[in-house]
């Protein structure tokens, strides 16, 4: 465990923040570009905890942690974070967790598939991918309109500069209008990807019901666990309506919060 300070903080879109949180005891941090760390706050009620995946692109390696978060009606960290004084902010820090990163031996064509700041984690991966690059790399982000399309000229300036780079940007609530916007959601895009399992590896981030329908619809296509790696975003809200389809040590982890929070 360390202790982070809160030493910057940027609005991303009318619902979504970044923040850069720095290490306090200097050393740089651990991680593998995909991964997630646990963040202990303290508010009025005591303490709790949230994780975010790291966003850092571009330094990857430091003492700062990049994290995207979005506002969640009702949300204790929402109270936290999006107060308007956050002045001399800290938190423990745990981590790194998680396995939503790259194999190690590079597939052919991968696919990103991802909802609002479930874009989080692919951010640093992206930058890896500029020294290791794949034959393809296709990146789905479903988002509801273009507002919350963050990162958006990075990830199109990326697209520009890097050939085997494919952004389709999937809206549900405006009509597409660039070359690389599409209409509804990223598993209609999966739908018309030719997937292949001799061929494709998969990381999945963001909503609980997005995850599962891909994940079953891949299944019927002959993927397995190993070339589908999903890491779902739960929100403290939906806690209780996103049960379906976890893993045991996600159900108890969920009952924990559930008790806690409420």
């Amino acid at each position: 465990m360390f202790t982070v300070r809160l030493e910057r903080v940027r609005q991303l879109s009318s619902s979504t923040r970044d923040f850069v949180f720095t290490r306090q005891d200097g050393q740089v941090i651990d991680y593998v570009p995909g991964q997630f760390f646990r963040f202990n706050f303290e508010d009025k009620e005591g303490t709790f905890e949230r994780s975010y995946s790291l966003c850092n692109y571009q330094d990857l390696y430091s003492t700062r942690l990049d994290v995207v978060i979005s506002e969640v009606d009702g949300g204790r960290a929402t109270r936290l974070l999006f107060a308007d004084d956050l002045e001399d902010m800290t938190a423990q820090v745990t981590g790194p967790f998680g396995r939503l990163i790259l194999p190690t031996q590079v597939p052919k064509r991968l696919i990103l598939v991802a909802t609002s700041v479930g874009l989080a984690p692919f951010m640093p991966i992206l930058k890896i991918l500029e020294s290791r690059p794949c034959d393809r790399v296709v990146l789905l982000l479903g988002v509801r309109n273009r507002d919350e399309f963050i990162y958006g000229r990075i990830l199109l300036a990326y697209a520009e500069r890097y050939p085997w780079f494919e952004i389709r940007l999937c809206l549900s609530r405006e009509k597409a209008l660039q070359n690389y916007e599409y209409d509804g959601y990223v598993n209609q895009q999966l739908s018309d990807i030719d997937m292949d399992p001799e061929r494709d590896h998969l990381l999945l981030c963001g909503n609980p019901y997005m995850i599962d329908e891909a994940w079953s619809e891949l299944r019927e296509k002959g993927f397995n666990a190993k070339q589908v790696i999903r890491e779902k975003y739960v929100f403290a809200k939906d806690t209780a309506a996103a049960k379906t389809n976890l893993t045991s040590e996600q159900k108890k982890l969920i009952q924990e919060k559930l008790k806690k929070y409420r």
